[in-house]
């Protein structure tokens, strides 16, 4: 019988200690290998349709300074020149949304997807501001980079606070479903460690919005960094989750982000479990984290050379 995500989270936080600080190559709850990327890539992979890339891979490159958006524009042009064909916003880094999405037409470029924070009850965002500019730019999902639960937000506290942002986040998930778009939830560790109970606070924001208004963009490498295997919560929560961040692992390196296909993560067994319910799969490495030699660039290219290979 397969154990529930919530009691297996449960059993990861008394075992997080040992885990993250020298057994993470050797615990029961750490992340599956995988064979080297040559051996898995033949003639499928992921159609280049549901490729994407999310842009925050660039964010010191790009920069909040008088440059960003110089650099900005150019990382655009070289994403294309590579070959993809979809980018996932996280700033418009000054432009307005007819500009970036100009922008994005004369690069041969669309952003189907969008960070953007859509707030928390103590805090709404403006959701009708936010939906028109995703007219605008032709978003068809869109989310917060994080939960209001993220340690350096810190909004919830209790098992009640989460129930409520949840409900607050399924009253969202209705308004943006009747304009047509999808409110999406991207997760990062702490959503699998945070336990109330035989419940995370993954499972609280799931069971607390309905499907029709609320889907997961499951990033893949914060479900292995917090000790779970994806496959089991690809399998748990099955076509709730529409969206994949592929970043990978690396366990002889503190569990640091790897450019993908480099690391540890299954990704044919992940994506196998998912079926056919993942419109996109979007490459991201958080800049630098940990890898002072970090080239986003070169973790773009890798990343789409992986995906359009990969086997599963």
């Amino acid at each position: 019988m397969k154990v529930p995500i919530g009691l297996r989270a449960v059993l990861v936080a008394v075992l997080s200690t040992l885990l993250f600080v020298g057994l993470a190559g050797s615990a029961s709850a750490a992340p599956p290998t995988k064979a080297p990327a040559s051996a898995e890539c033949a003639d499928r992979g992921v159609p280049l349709s549901k490729i994407s890339i999310q842009l925050y891979t660039f964010a010191d490159y790009i920069g909040d300074d008088a440059g960003a958006q110089a650099r900005h524009e150019e990382v655009l042009r070289r994403l294309s020149e590579m070959g993809y064909h979809n980018v996932e916003p996280y700033t418009l880094s000054g432009w307005t949304a007819e500009e970036y999405a100009a922008l994005l037409d004369e690069y041969g470029l669309k952003a189907s997807v969008r960070h953007v924070d859509v707030g928390s009850p103590a805090d709404p965002a403006d959701i009708e501001q936010i939906l028109a500019d995703n007219r605008t730019l032709g978003i068809e999902y869109f989310g917060s980079g994080s939960t209001a639960g993220a340690p350096w937000i810190g909004e919830l506290a209790t098992e009640a606070d989460w129930i409520a942002y949840a409900e607050y986040l399924d009253a969202v998930g209705e308004q943006a479903r009747k304009a047509g778009q999808t409110l999406m939830i991207h997760n990062h560790d702490f959503e699998f460690t945070t336990v109330f109970g035989d419940r995370t606070a993954f499972d609280i924001l799931m069971q607390h919005t309905q499907k029709k208004n609320v889907v997961s963009q499951l990033d893949l490498y914060w479900v292995a960094y917090a000790g779970l295997d994806p496959v089991d919560v690809v399998e748990e929560y099955g076509k709730r989750i529409k969206l994949f961040h592929v970043k990978d692992l690396n366990p002889a390196l503190d569990n640091r982000i790897e450019i993908v296909g480099r690391g540890s993560l299954d990704f044919p067994a992940i994506f196998a479990a998912a079926g056919g319910s993942i419109r996109y799969f979007v490459v991201e490495h958080d800049p630098r984290f940990g890898d002072p030699t970090f080239d986003p660039f070169e973790a773009a290219q890798a990343g789409l050379d992986y995906l359009t290979s990969v086997t599963y």
